[in-house]
């Protein structure tokens, strides 16, 4: 502790000068970063984002609307396709250099990250949720906000019920067997019944096998009556869903081009807290190199380390000008430590 301590000291301009300059710098160039502008726009959740499935609407029931809507948009907007669907819709591609926009692969990479990364969405309310997102360019923010909105009006009514339709598929190609199977029965039934004009139909209902016939009749017609169900309740679902965006979530503050960009003061005190982090880091190292590189006998213990001869007397706490005088007077007998204000003066046996 004493070394560290007498380090610190000896040295405390320099340490000052580093802890101050490297915050300093930190916000000299945040300062000279390029400004931001922000635009957000706020949506008012009309209903929940449902799924049409197996077991109909399927939501997340313990969530607000304007959760689930922007917990779908946020997903949204990880997927590459729908991230470039909105870049492309929007100004954005005339913002990235000549060099980018040549090549295509890194055009949609830059694109996709753009507008994954820095495009968010959260739920305000229960009903209300908002779309925000920051760029250099104003003009090119708003359109970028104003893409994200049509694209989602337009393609989440599809994902809504893609289920739904695949499940419709399903059902129609159940539908037809179902059908085949039915008339098959019925026929079955009544050729029975004209194989045996003599019986009455008191005498078939105990012909056990024209109650087998009878009963399969009954079951096909069940399962075709089941199946027309389900196909009724699923368009019925569908249907209830809307087919515009506006059945969906109302566009309350329509993106605006921002005039006055964002306030620099979190990036500033942002780059003020890393200088200073990095500041008191480099100092700590710069202590702990110079402890490591010291060489210098502070105590009997440490002169025990280095030297087989005893100590025969210590003389404690001497004046850094005191320390000539007694070493001339010994004849140079003492081993005074280097560096050091008050200091410890050790004789060793000889």
């Amino acid at each position: 502790m004493t070394r560290t301590l007498e380090v610190i000291f000896q040295r405390l301009l320099s340490l000052l000068m580093l802890v101050i300059l490297l915050p300093i710098i930190s916000v000299a160039v945040a300062y000279l970063l390029p400004r931001t502008y922000e635009v957000t726009t706020s949506l008012w959740a009309l209903r929940r984002y449902v799924i049409i499935g197996a077991t109909g609407p399927e939501t997340d029931l313990t969530s607000t609307p304007a959760q689930t809507q922007a917990t779908a948009l946020s997903e949204l907007l990880q997927s590459r396709t729908f991230a470039l669907a909105v870049a492309d819709g929007s100004s954005l591609p005339s913002t990235l250099d000549p060099a980018v926009q040549a090549d295509t692969q890194d055009r949609n990479d830059t694109l996709y990250a753009e507008i994954a990364q820095k495009v968010k969405v959260t739920a305000e309310g229960y009903n209300l949720f908002v779309v925000t997102y920051q760029n250099k360019d104003g003009q090119a923010a708003q359109s970028v906000v104003q893409s994200v909105i049509q694209n989602y009006g337009l393609q989440s009514q599809g994902f809504t019920v893609v289920e739904g339709e695949l499940l419709l598929e399903s059902y129609q190609t159940q539908l037809t067997k179902a059908k085949q199977d039915s008339t098959a029965a019925a026929n079955a039934e009544a050729q029975y019944i004209a194989r045996h004009p003599q019986e009455k139909p008191a005498d078939l209902a105990n012909d056990p096998q024209y109650a087998l016939l009878h009963s399969q009749t009954q079951q096909a017609q069940t399962t075709l009556q089941a199946i027309q169900n389900q196909i009724a309740t699923i368009n019925q679902e569908i249907s209830s869903q809307g087919n515009a965006t506006e059945s969906l979530f109302k566009v309350l503050d329509a993106p605006i081009v921002p005039r006055k960009p964002v306030s620099r003061l979190k990036e500033l005190l942002f780059g003020g807290g890393i200088g200073l982090g990095v500041g008191l880091l480099a100092c700590a190292l710069y202590v702990v190199i110079v402890l490591r590189r010291d060489r210098s006998a502070y105590s009997a213990r440490d002169l025990q380390k280095v030297s087989p001869f005893p100590v025969v007397m210590q003389l404690p706490h001497l004046a850094k000008a005191a320390i000539p005088l007694l070493i001339d007077a010994t004849a140079g007998h003492g081993n005074p430590p280097a560096g050091g204000k008050n200091v410890d003066l050790f004789y060793l046996e000889s």
